[in-house]
């Protein structure tokens, strides 16, 4: 890899794990909250994923907890595919191992690989993806989650997507 694209990656914010979305309502209230987790359903199993859509929480992801549940995760989202070339994940202040799983736009996971807490090594997908999914290491395997598995999920109306 080039120092182009590590470079690309930490402008880009593909930092691997966990922030999360604001769901308060606008001032007045009128308008419905947007939850700050989804469920993504796998044959095996469903996972409770906290939404990163922005820069911002796709730059932070899952950084700086102590744990996540068993049957939780975060899912990177973006409105256009990522250049698997550019832009991966890594472990940098992330206190837990993971497994992210990338996903295209027709939610089929392409590659699913493990990840070491506090490393640099950076994880990249093996084609074009529009979707990641972080889960604690191992989550997928025990799951039956292989590349070709489809996942069912809503991104909830009014979620803002940085591009």
């Amino acid at each position: 890899m080039t120092r182009y694209a590590v470079l690309a990656l930490a402008l880009l914010g593909a930092a691997a794990c966990g922030g999360t979305q604001d769901t308060t309502a606008p001032p007045g209230g009128s308008d419905p909250v947007i939850p700050k987790a989804i469920v993504v359903s796998f044959a095996g199993g469903p996972l409770s994923a906290e939404m990163a859509a922005q820069n911002a929480a796709r730059g932070t992801g899952l950084m700086n907890r102590t744990t996540i549940a068993a049957d939780s995760g975060m899912i990177f989202i973006w409105a256009a595919d990522r250049n698997p070339q550019l832009e991966g994940f890594f472990m940098r202040n992330t206190h837990f191992d993971l497994s992210v799983a990338f996903l295209d736009s027709q939610q089929r996971v392409i590659n699913i690989e493990d990840m070491t807490a506090e490393t640099l090594t950076i994880h990249f997908s093996t084609a074009p993806y529009r979707y990641a999914i972080e889960a604690r290491k191992g989550w997928f395997a025990s799951h039956g989650v292989v590349p070709g598995a489809t996942a069912t999920f809503t991104i909830p109306a009014g979620v803002i997507i940085d591009p």
